[in-house]
């Protein structure tokens, strides 16, 4: 498992240009309810939360509701966030404890 600094290291090593301040606290969102290990597919609703958490670090008080209402092209840069962990052969773990969200369309 990821701790928050093998997270940002992964980032790093994809070549992600955000400073490792800023890529910490997405680290930090990210590994707040979830583990980060080796790379598995998420099904839609993993996805979702791991998406959300992201979110949240630009906007803390979003909602599934926003994450839907935000324009694919606002969202990009957390889905390469994950894409860049995949990259590197990692990715977010099913979520500890968190109740299951309604799936965004």
């Amino acid at each position: 498992m990821l701790d928050i600094d093998g997270v940002v290291q992964a980032w790093n090593r994809a070549g992600n240009p955000t400073p490792n301040e800023q890529l910490g606290h997405y680290a930090r969102a990210l590994t707040d309810n979830r583990e980060v290990g080796s790379y598995q597919g998420l099904d839609d609703e993993q996805e979702d939360q791991a998406l959300l958490a992201l979110y949240r670090v630009d906007r803390p008080h979003a909602t599934f509701a926003d994450l839907r209402q935000a324009p694919p092209l606002a969202l990009s840069s957390y889905h390469q966030l994950l894409h860049d962990l995949a990259r590197e052969g990692f990715g977010p773990l099913t979520a500890r404890s968190q109740p299951s969200p309604r799936r965004l369309s």
